[in-house]
C-alpha cells in the first residue's frame, strides 16, 4: 500500500508538473492520514532530515562554483586546458572535456558545470568549425564528470541519507572520473575529426597558462588533499575552497566585487532551500518507509529473484537508468538511495561503491530526455533544439554505457583507492 503510494504518487507528480518536493509532502501526509498516524512525525523527521553536519557542503560548493565563474578562476582553467590539449585533432572539444574535469573538481554539480564551461567554450568552439549541436553536445556529455570527479554534491547527499562515509566515496569517485573523462576525450576525438580544427602545440603558452592558473590549480588540490591526508572533513573542505575562492578571485585576480558575491549567495541559498526542501520531505517518506519494512521486503522480493550480486546491480541499474529519463537526480538519489543500499549491502556488496555507481547512472540521466536538467541548460546556453541535440549526443551515450558496463565488470575500478 505504502510503496504503491509513493509510486503512484511520484508518477502524478511528474504528470502534471508538480515540484517533487511539494509532491512528496503530499504522498506523506495522504499515508500518514489514510493510516490513522499521529500528524507530528511529520514535522519532527522533516527537521530531523535537515539536522546534519555535511549537508552544509552542499551551499558551500554551490558557490565555490558560483564563485569560480565570477571571479576569473574558470577562464583560467579553460586557458590551461586549451595549452594542453589544444594541439589535439578536435583540440576545443578536447579543452571542453578536460575544463569540465578541472570544473567538476572544485564545484561537484554537472549543472554548474555544463552552464559555466559552456557560456565560455561554446561559441569558440563554433567558430573552429564545429557546429552548434556537436558543440553543444561535448559540453553536456563533460558535465558528467563534474559529479564523479571529488568532490560530488550527489555524494554527498547519498552518504548523508544512507549513512556512508562521503570522503570515502569522494576518494572512490577519482579513477572513474579520470576514465570518464579518458572516454568522453576519445569519443570527442572521433567525432570532431570532421568537426573540429586543432591549434599549434605553443610549449611558451603552456608555461604561461600554468603560471596564471597556478592558484586555481591549487583549489582542487586543497579539497582533495585535504580529505586524503585527513586534515579536514568533506564538509570542512568546502568552506575552506570558499575561502580560498574568495580570496583569490577578490584580492588577488581582483575579479569579483563585493555586490556581485552578494548576488551569488542569494542565488546559492534559493537553489539551496530547494534542495533542503526535497531532502526535508523526503526524510518524512524515508521514516514511513522504514517503519513498515518496505526496504526489508524489497530485499526479499530481489533476494527471490537472484543470490547472484552481478544480476542484481544489473536490474537495479536498469531500473536506474529508466528512473533518470523521468526524474531529476536529487530527487531520485534521496528517495531511492535508502531503499537501495539495504539491497546491495545484504549482497555483500560495498555501499561506497554502490553509491559511486548510483551518482554515475543518475548522472547520464541528467542529459537524458525528457527530463535532463543539463540537457536544458546545453540547449539554452548553446541555442539549439532537444532534437538536434539528442542526436549529437548520440555516440556519448553509448562511451557513458559502455564505461557503465566496465564499471559493474570490474568493481575494483571504483574502489581503487578503497
Amino acid at each position: 500500500m505504502i510503496l504503491w503510494s509513493l509510486l503512484l504518487g511520484l508518477a502524478l507528480c511528474i504528470l502534471i508538473g508538480m515540484p517533487i518536493s511539494f509532491g512528496l509532502a503530499a504522498i506523506s501526509l495522504f499515508i500518514f492520514v489514510s493510516a490513522d498516524y499521529a500528524l507530528s512525525p511529520i514535522v519532527s523527521e522533516a527537521v530531523n532530515g535537515l539536522d546534519s553536519f555535511p549537508l552544509l557542503a552542499i551551499p558551500l560548493f554551490i558557490l565555490v562554483g558560483e564563485v569560480m565563474s565570477e571571479g576569473g578562476i574558470a577562464k583560467r582553467l579553460v586557458r590551461l586546458a586549451s595549452a594542453m590539449v589544444g594541439f589535439i585533432s578536435g583540440g576545443l572539444g578536447q579543452v571542453a572535456v578536460l575544463t569540465s574535469m578541472f570544473f567538476g573538481g572544485i564545484s561537484g554539480s554537472a549543472v554548474a558545470d555544463a552552464s559555466a564551461v559552456g557560456s565560455m567554450m561554446i561559441d569558440p568552439m563554433k567558430r573552429h568549425g564545429y557546429s552548434a549541436p556537436m558543440a553543444t553536445a561535448i559540453i553536456v556529455a563533460a558535465s558528467v564528470v563534474g559529479i564523479i570527479i571529488p568532490p560530488s554534491i550527489p555524494m554527498i547527499l547519498f552518504g548523508v541519507v544512507t549513512g556512508t562515509s562521503i570522503s570515502a566515496l569522494f576518494l572512490a569517485g577519482i579513477v572513474p572520473g579520470i576514465l570518464i573523462t579518458l572516454g568522453l576525450a576519445v569519443t570527442t576525438y572521433l567525432q570532431s575529426k570532421k568537426n573540429g580544427k586543432a591549434q599549434p602545440f605553443d610549449a611558451s603558452e603552456l608555461l604561461a597558462a600554468l603560471k596564471s592558473a597556478f592558484l586555481a590549480l591549487l583549489l582542487p588540490v586543497i579539497i582533495v588533499g585535504g580529505i586524503l591526508s585527513g586534515v579536514f572533513t568533506p564538509t570542512e573542505s568546502a568552506a575552506i575552497a570558499l575561502l580560498y575562492a574568495l580570496v583569490v578571485s577578490m584580492f588577488v585576480y581582483r575579479s569579483l566585487p563585493l555586490k556581485r558575491f552578494f548576488q551569488l549567495c542569494i542565488a546559492t541559498g534559493k537553489l539551496t532551500g530547494v534542495v533542503m526542501l526535497l531532502l526535508a520531505f523526503a526524510n518524512v517518506l524515508a521514516w514511513l518507509l522504514t517503519a513498515n519494512m518496505i526496504p526489508q521486503q524489497l530485499v526479499a522480493s530481489l533476494s527471490a529473484l537472484s543470490d547472484n550480486m552481478f544480476v542484481i546491480l544489473g536490474i537495479l541499474s536498469l531500473f536506474l537508468l529508466i528512473v533518470g529519463f523521468f526524474m531529476d537526480l536529487t530527487p531520485a538519489m534521496v528517495i531511492l538511495a535508502p531503499l537501495m543500499t539495504p539491497i546491495v549491502v545484504k549482497l555483500g556488496i560495498d555501499p561506497v561503491y554502490f553509491g559511486v555507481l548510483m551518482s554515475f547512472i543518475l548522472g547520464i540521466g541528467l542529459i537524458t530526455p525528457p527530463v535532463g536538467t543539463v540537457l536544458y541548460v546545453g540547449c539554452g546556453v548553446g541555442k539549439v533544439s532537444m532534437e538536434h541535440l539528442v542526436k549529437s549526443l548520440l555516440p556519448f551515450y553509448s562511451t557513458l554505457l559502455l564505461l557503465l558496463a566496465l564499471f559493474l565488470a570490474f568493481p575494483g575500478l571504483v574502489l581503487w583507492f578503497r
